[in-house]
């Protein structure tokens, strides 16, 4: 995939670019000459991460400040905005729904699907300007449903339904909305989640899944950047993508 020719480079927001999909999706963007608006939340305290070539921007689903600041840094951008990137998650602790504090589902909530609604918020007149593309990450786990993963599931699930509502809505000023729903992906946050499964072999974990492995980061990454930007995909919105296998 390379940048659509312009004078000047075109424009990309990739939310939760400090975590492993979303940085391996904006160092994508940014080898092929795209411009990137990326945000971050704790991953570093004290001040954004520093190059050359994205502006980054703390965006956080609890703050009120986060929408303003990230409509801000994009308006602060030439060029047209092509594709905006939700990447933006949180795992569960894996509990029975039982065993889950209420806490939990509200957090789990807050960062999977109120940091969609915030992204939204802040980036919609410009969307809706430069006719854009929304690409969200979701989970297989939003129809999978599997035992101890109650939190997450029911996020998952409603962020789907969020995009469809939101492509519903947005098609009129010509935004294409879809998600892209993976299977597991080899990053450490899934090293985190099995270890909270109670996974202590990885690869004999992996050895169950269809092909032997898990999705790796470059293969999940290049299909967002594809599914949002490449003009084979300009008629598709509303839909929900799973990638992954099943036997």
């Amino acid at each position: 995939m390379t940048a659509p020719p312009s004078a000047v480079a075109p424009l990309a927001v990739v939310t939760g670019a400090s975590g492993a999909l979303g940085a391996t999706i904006r160092t994508r963007l940014v080898k092929e000459g795209w411009q990137v608006v990326a945000t971050y939340r704790t991953r570093t305290r004290t001040r954004p991460p520093q190059d050359e070539d994205s502006s980054w921007v703390r965006f956080d689903a609890s703050d009120d400040a986060a929408t303003a600041a990230l409509r801000h840094a994009v308006d602060s951008c030439p060029g047209r905005l092509h594709a905006v990137f939700a990447c933006i998650g949180a795992p569960s602790t894996k509990r029975t729904v039982a065993d889950t504090e209420v806490s939990e589902y509200e957090a789990v909530h807050q960062a999977n699907v109120v940091s969609f609604v915030r992204t939204w918020h802040a980036l919609a007149d410009r969307a809706r300007h430069d006719r854009a593309s929304v690409l969200a990450v979701g989970s297989d786990a939003g129809q999978a449903a599997r035992p101890g993963n109650g939190p997450y599931t029911a996020a998952k699930a409603a962020l789907a339904s969020l995009v469809i509502t939101l492509a519903k809505e947005e098609l009129r000023h010509g935004v294409r909305v879809n998600l892209l729903a993976p299977s597991l992906i080899d990053s450490p946050l899934a090293q985190h989640v099995m270890a909270l499964k109670g996974v202590t072999d990885p690869d004999a974990y992996y050895e169950q899944l269809p092909w032997g492995r898990p999705l790796s980061l470059d293969e999940v990454a290049a299909t967002c950047i594809d599914l949002a930007t490449a003009p084979q995909w300009s008629y598709a919105t509303g839909q929900i993508y799973p990638l992954g296998a099943t036997v």
